[in-house]
């Protein structure tokens, strides 16, 4: 897929959805490569029905490659969503 550039501010607040049909969630923060300026990550809040389990200790990063379009809402790849990364908030937790 060939991604365009796109301000990390258009994407705070844009609904996510599989491409399966899934609400995943909304998109909260972006993790950017600070040598490159790449998007890495999308911090995603998930919905109610969203296979990304809820957690206010946590943060559940989507990675950027799985990320199908970006337009009204972002699209990703329903079949990669084991590739979430689910990190603690608190610095020394496991």
């Amino acid at each position: 897929m060939n991604k365009t550039k796109i301000p990390f501010r258009t994407l705070v607040g844009k609904s996510i959805v599989g491409n399966m049909g899934s609400i995943i969630g909304t998109v909260t923060d972006v993790v950017m490569d600070e040598n490159t300026g790449k998007i890495i990550s999308l911090d995603v809040e998930p919905s109610e029905q969203s296979p990304i389990p809820p957690s206010d200790d946590c943060y559940r990063l989507i990675p950027y490659k799985i990320v199908l379009a970006i337009r009204d809402v972002v699209v990703i790849d329903e079949s990669k969503i084991n590739k979430v990364r689910i990190i603690s908030k608190r610095p020394n937790a496991e």
